[in-house]
């Protein structure tokens, strides 16, 4: 949850982490980390679980503990 009590999901955060990097777009997150951005998007849009193998390539290039985005 957020500070207004509002539940924040796993897309949400990816989205805010990137942006929060500075990588303005999926395809940059997904030239940087190797998936694609079709599984970028998918991952963003809450259409596709987020798995530890990506988490964890994803915030090599973001920062912050993968477990964190991984509902």
């Amino acid at each position: 949850m957020n500070k207004r009590g509002h539940v924040i999901y796993a897309g949400q955060k990816i989205r805010n982490a990137r942006l929060k990097a500075g990588i303005g777009s999926q395809k940059e997150l997904a030239e940087k980390t190797g998936i694609s951005p079709s599984i970028i998007s998918d991952l963003e849009r809450g259409k596709r679980q987020m798995s530890p193998t990506w988490a964890k390539r994803i915030t090599e290039v973001i920062g912050g503990y993968w477990g964190d985005l991984i509902e």
